[in-house]
């Protein structure tokens, strides 16, 4: 017996590749001075259980500049995910400044639950950043709600979060975060999120908010 399926699919991500790349590109594009963020991920799953992880990206925010993020994740026995890993920002404050470094070591906690069919899901983070735009200790809870559903054999995934930052060195929160979106699932493997967030830093005339778009693939 012939098993076609496993080339159709590898055939179907390459395909989708092309098309969100095509998207990033034209969001870049269209963005303006406002906010966007465009990110690549892949994640692995391991024979010990664990899950790897690595995302790569452009964000355009306060600074213009590029993301990495390598990440090792795992399920505990009382169904929260734990992740810990490292985040690099480089970042770029105009034409005539050279590249800044943010480098963040990160663990989080995340709970997911059921509601009907709504997921409620809540991830404690604490990250540590070493580098020149800042450093010292922020603490980062991010609250989503998400409802999937089939749509034409599609799977789709609405959804909202809140993310605030509270930074332990200036003691109160810099950075507010609201994005909503959707993610959509055409294989099993392949995830695709387009989504709009609005960034609010604790400080005048620093509200900025833009498109986000991401691409991840399950290896």
């Amino acid at each position: 017996m012939t098993h076609k399926t496993p080339l159709l699919s590898h055939c179907r991500q390459i395909k989708l590749a092309l098309v969100i790349t095509l998207s990033m590109l034209c969001t870049s594009s269209f963005a303006g001075e406002g906010m966007q963020f465009n990110t690549l991920s892949a994640s692995k799953q391991l024979d010990s259980g664990h899950t790897l992880i690595g995302v790569v990206g452009t964000i355009q925010e306060e600074f213009q500049g590029k993301i990495a993020s390598v990440v090792v994740a795992k399920k505990t026995d009382f169904g929260a995910v734990f992740q810990t890993g490292y985040f690099g920002y480089f970042a770029k404050q105009g034409e005539d400044t050279g590249i800044q470094e943010d480098h963040r070591l990160r663990a989080s906690l995340t709970y997911s639950t059921k509601l009907g069919d709504w997921v409620l899901k809540h991830r404690s983070r604490v990250e540590y950043r070493m580098g020149e735009l800042s450093g010292g200790f922020r603490y980062r809870p991010a609250f989503t709600v998400m409802q999937p559903m089939k749509l034409n054999n599609q799977m789709l995934i609405p959804y909202a979060e809140f993310e605030p930052f509270y930074d332990f060195k200036d003691d109160h929160l810099t950075i507010a975060l609201f994005s909503a979106g959707v993610k959509w699932m055409p294989t099993k493997n392949v995830i695709i999120n387009v989504g709009y967030m609005d960034i609010y830093l604790n400080k005048a005339n620093t509200h900025t908010k833009g498109p986000v778009v991401g691409l991840h693939f399950k290896l």
